[in-house]
């Protein structure tokens, strides 16, 4: 029998994850809970941290293309009154990560128990989706599991733009294939920091470019995003995320 050389032994497991990267990763699309529109209520911490979770919810279960109302259809303003950490050792090592894992309760609300609605019937700005329901204690509960994040890097503050390097799209693109889980991340949208899902990636997608000049948009690729603007998630070039993201964690289930 032929000697391998110990060279070649030793090469084969330091070929790296991204050189075996599918051209596009789309699995999560399918399990993505269409968002209500927070319209100018400042909650999309609260948006992406409960998508997060239904997304989970959906994939773990195998709803397909959930609708609204469908059954893990939860409520964002039960997730905003949450007490922080209750059940949590250590506190998450940023920001973005500190809602969604308040879900560590093992519980949520539906939201036909307590629906999201960002305006008022004359138009107007409905603040009332911060108010602490009257009947919070007795709502009844949908049991959850727990999740687990990890930070993938955070550069700058979060106000922060063109902070990132082009390994910090490999890495978001790494992470999607390799954990199946969605990635919240915080970007600079028009000098207000927002916090959005990031749920696949195409690297031969007609790129969105979206929140950046034309000169700056090459087209070479999109993620596939779950914003908090009633749509189920739409594509943004990965420059968008280069030139204006700062921070990333994945969301997966314990």
């Amino acid at each position: 029998m032929k000697t391998i050389p110990l060279l070649i032994i030793l090469a084969v497991p330091s070929l790296t994850f991204a050189a075996r990267l599918p051209k596009k990763y789309t699995e999560l699309l399918t399990y993505v809970q269409p968002a209500p529109d927070q319209g100018d209520t400042n909650t999309c911490w609260f948006m992406a941290s409960t998508g997060a979770m239904e997304l989970l919810l959906n994939k773990k279960n195998k709803i397909t293309k959930p609708k609204i109302g469908g059954k893990y259809d939860l409520s964002e303003s039960f997730l905003i009154w949450q007490d922080d950490f209750r059940d949590q050792t250590t506190k998450p090592e940023h920001f973005i990560e500190e809602v969604v894992v308040r879900f560590n309760y093992g519980e949520g609300v539906h939201q036909k128990v307590w629906p999201y609605k960002a305006y008022n019937s004359d138009g107007t700005v409905n603040m009332e989706v911060w108010n602490r329901h009257p009947n919070f204690e007795n709502l009844p509960r949908i049991k959850v599991p727990q999740v687990k994040t990890t930070l993938l890097f955070a550069r700058g503050k979060k106000y922060a733009t063109y902070v990132l390097l082009p390994e910090d799209v490999k890495k978001v693109k790494e992470t999607l294939v390799k954990t199946r889980s969605p990635i919240i991340i915080n970007y600079n949208e028009d000098g207000y920091w927002h916090v959005v899902l990031i749920v696949g990636y195409d690297d031969q997608a007609k790129a969105n470019c979206y929140e950046i000049e034309k000169s700056e948009c090459n087209k070479k690729g999109a993620f596939y995003v779950r914003d908090s603007n009633g749509k189920s998630y739409e594509n943004r070039a990965y420059n968008w995320f280069l030139y204006k993201a700062n921070a990333a964690a994945v969301v997966e289930l314990k």
